[in-house]
């Protein structure tokens, strides 16, 4: 692996809810799969059992016929404010994802961003399909998106 220079994708949505609500959900990472395109579990490992700094849990994902697992580490953890992990591949840190959460009027502003720090040789090699990285950069913008939509209505329907 190698590491490479990804610009961060970046989407935010207005909540009708406190920030302090928005960060409880968001930082249940068990909840993910509620709302997440691609993750469809999601659990707490090694002992730990909740969003506190360094602990870890592992996500696991599908994604157009693919499935794969990752151990995370919880980066940031900073109740109504912020939300970070990274996940893991081989041992190494590989992406990041961030929730920026803002008071906005009576509600939360919600901001998922995702960075790739290093990305293993074979998707290195598949990205060099012509079209494969804009695909890749729609899909995650997307998923971003669908995932900030559905955290939203079910926030909102929940409080």
């Amino acid at each position: 692996m190698q590491q490479i220079g990804v610009p961060t994708a970046e989407s935010s949505i207005d909540v009708d809810a406190s920030p302090e609500v928005v960060w409880a959900t968001v930082a249940d990472v068990t909840r993910t799969p509620e709302w997440s395109p691609v993750c469809h579990r999601c659990e707490w490992i090694d002992g730990h059992h909740g969003p506190v700094l360094g602990a870890r849990f592992r996500g696991h994902n599908r994604l157009n016929g693919a499935r794969w697992s990752r151990n995370c580490v919880v980066t940031a953890a900073e109740p109504g404010r912020v939300f970070g992990f990274s996940s893991e591949f081989k041992g190494q840190e590989s992406t990041r994802w961030r929730y920026r959460i803002e008071p906005e009027g009576s509600g939360t502003r919600l901001s998922e961003a995702y960075e790739i720090v290093l990305m293993p040789r074979w998707v290195r090699a598949f990205r060099r399909i012509p079209g494969a990285v804009a695909k890749s950069e729609r899909d995650t913008r997307s998923n971003i998106t669908t995932s900030l939509e559905r955290l939203k209505a079910m926030v909102e329907g929940e409080h």
